[in-house]
């Protein structure tokens, strides 16, 4: 659906991709910034751009690593675990 990519100069600092169909749902299916980039508010301002491109979409999920790193990061953007919601997720992987 839309791929942001932040850069210094020429240099690639961070990308985030997303899925959905933009009015009722999106799906974060990337959000990556180089590790020497990290805590500089660049996943921030990409994060940022999407929830400002669509205010009026009901769910934005993301599914994450369970660390402490990221769970602090989405919480402070105002993401909640689906548990708190009164929802649940399922994933099959293969």
């Amino acid at each position: 659906m839309l791929v942001l990519a932040a850069y210094d100069g020429e240099e690639l600092l961070g990308v985030i991709r997303t899925v959905g169909d933009g009015a009722t749902i999106i799906f974060v299916q990337d959000i990556f910034v180089f590790p020497d980039k990290q805590r500089q508010g660049i996943g921030t301002a990409l994060l940022r751009a999407i929830l400002e491109r669509y205010p009026n979409v009901r769910q934005i999920e993301l599914a994450t690593d369970n660390t402490h790193k990221t769970m602090a990061f989405y919480k402070s953007m105002g993401f909640k675990e689906m548990s708190e919601i009164g929802c649940c997720g399922f994933m099959k992987c293969q």
